[in-house]
């Protein structure tokens, strides 16, 4: 940068002072640089020169003489403006404005190359290095249309440059809505199946960017992204290939999208997805699991992924990647297992055991919830006997009940993990199982969220374990040492206005009232009035009626 200013400057004096001034009618025989420009490019010798300066402020001077190079006649000026612009944006932290973008502008509408290369690469660096508000500032200045423009250069640093400020004002949702309406979409397209590795890079990186935001998606397939996204799946470039899965995967959100998807090549995207699984990369993987999770929403996806060999790769990933592969491969897992079919593939691959290890893993909540989810599925497909079997030799059971009792953990996770617990429950031999674990600290756990949490699926759920639980004779001391806060949540589900909720906790009455304990303190207190209500009510839920008819009945 300052050896260019320096030339510019050398050259100026050269000419100023090797020859004699004399008159001239042709403007050939100007000067170089006219005296405001020499003091322009001073200016900025000086500015870029001051290393000192940690974070350099462009000043209305410094401004001035930028816009002094942009607007002269000279176009090695120009040049020079646009370098010094490009070195200003890797430095300069205070944000921009409207009045900084104006000389930005200019120079990107050149017609020099060189000009449109460091002019590109500074707006990238303000979008990419400065503040958010920078790039609120490039698109309210009008920059898209002309960055737009420039990813039909012939120059391939050019378009990169292009390619990656577009990628980077993509980063907001009202921005890319604005990309697409501008007409990036084609240019980008057409970018990504070129032959030079960088375009490729930053358009398909644009090009995931916008797949963000739902209503760019159907614009995007209509241009022929996904055959596109499919074809550089098999890049030996693993941004490109992290890019491409991203995008399918963001597609593959939206169930009219995921047609379009699968059938590019039949089934082709599958197996490169397969594929990537075992690629080197970990943000790949991760990202191809995402893929193949949302792809597997379909029955016939989660059929077609168990059988080109997915699950042995999956069963891998879980033993060594990070934890957000991790939970990406368990999230591909849990969709994969709610296809019947699958069930038993699952569970002779020898799943079990690693999804009670992940539950296990302290502080994995994501991971927890899709194998507390899986372990779900497993346990109410059919003919559950024989996994539920395995479930409970495995470990699965136990590691299911280790999450649930650890009081760290968020709503959602005991939202899953009381919805496996409760389907596994029906099993008589998981019923004794929950009852002896932990010396009676489940079942405490299970009246405790049914009575206070602030989430209703996860009441009902603890709710619906407890009910399955009472169909056994629970030990006298588990039922003394709870009562109070089963009465409580008895009671509040009693006075809930949905009738699944009522039906739960009079079906789950009617097995207490056995124990002598709760027969006396349920009689004693106002839960029995309630129940009297609720028979003498109109006939419009004939369960709940005939529930408490039965209830009144066994504690006359």
């Amino acid at each position: 940068m300052d050896t260019i200013l320096d030339y510019c400057l050398s050259y100026c004096c050269m000419c100023c002072g090797c020859y004699m001034a004399r008159p001239y009618d042709d403007d050939a025989y100007e000067p170089l640089l006219q005296d405001e420009e020499r003091a322009a490019v001073n200016e900025l010798l000086t500015y870029l020169n001051r290393e000192h300066e940690k974070k350099p402020v462009l000043t209305k001077q410094r401004l001035k003489s930028l816009c002094v190079l942009t607007y002269s006649d000279n176009a090695d000026l120009h040049r020079s403006a646009a370098l010094c612009l490009a070195e200003i944006s890797e430095r300069i932290m205070h944000p921009l404005t409207t009045e900084m973008m104006e000389p930005v502008i200019v120079l990107l509408e050149s017609e020099d190359v060189e000009t449109q290369k460091a002019a590109s690469l500074a707006v990238s660096n303000f979008a990419l290095i400065g503040p958010d508000s920078n790039k609120e500032i490039i698109v309210e200045s009008d920059t898209l249309p002309i960055l737009i423009r420039l990813l039909d250069s012939t120059d391939v640093e050019v378009q990169c440059n292009a390619c990656g400020c577009i990628t980077t004002l993509a980063t907001s949702n009202v921005n890319k809505a604005k990309i697409v309406s501008c007409g990036a979409v084609p240019p980008l397209v057409r970018l990504a199946k070129e032959s030079d590795i960088r375009v490729q890079r930053n358009a398909t990186g644009a090009l995931l960017n916008l797949t963000h935001l739902e209503k760019n998606r159907e614009i995007l397939v209509a241009y022929g992204v996904v055959k596109v996204f499919v074809l550089l799946l098999s890049s030996k470039d693993t941004d490109i290939q992290y890019y491409c899965a991203a995008a399918i995967s963001n597609l593959a959100v939206d169930e009219k999208h995921r047609p379009f998807v699968v059938r590019e090549g039949n089934h082709k995207v599958l197996k490169l997805l397969i594929t990537l699984l075992e690629s080197l990369s970990d943000k790949v993987v991760c990202q191809a699991c995402f893929a193949l999770r949302n792809l597997s929403s379909e029955g016939d996806n989660q059929l077609a992924v168990v059988e080109f060999g997915a699950l042995p790769l999956l069963l891998q990933i879980m033993r060594k990647c990070s934890k957000e592969t991790l939970a990406a491969a368990v999230a591909a897992l849990r969709n994969l297992s709610i296809h019947k079919k699958n069930e038993i593939p699952i569970v002779e691959e020898g799943f079990i055991p690693e999804l009670g290890r992940v539950l296990r893993e302290p502080y994995l909540w994501d991971a927890h919830c899709h194998a507390a989810g899986t372990l779900r599925n497993l346990a109410a497909g059919s003919k559950t006997q024989y996994r539920l079997q395995i479930i409970l030799e495995q470990d699965g059971l136990d590691s299911l009940t280790a999450a649930f009792i650890d009081l760290t953990s968020p709503v959602s996770v005991q939202t899953e993990v009381t919805a496996a617990l409760a389907v596994i429950a029906g099993n008589t031999n998981a019923r004794r199982r929950l009852v002896k674990l932990g010396n009676g600290r489940v079942f405490t756990r299970l009246v405790n969220l049914a009575a206070q949490s602030t989430s209703p699926e996860v009441q009902y759920n603890s709710a619906g374990t407890i009910g399955q639980l009472t169909q056994i004779e629970l030990p006298t001391e588990i039922i003394e040492s709870n009562l109070q806060a089963m009465l409580k949540y008895l009671g509040v589900f009693l006075e809930s206005q949905e009738s699944n909720f009522v039906h739960i906790a009079l079906w789950t009455i009617l097995h207490l009232v056995k124990d002598a304990s709760f027969k006396k303190s349920f009689s004693e207190c106002h839960l029995r009035h309630m129940v009297q209500n609720l028979y003498e009510r109109p006939p419009d839920a004939p369960q709940v009626k005939q529930l408490a008819f039965e209830i009144l009945r066994a504690t006359e």
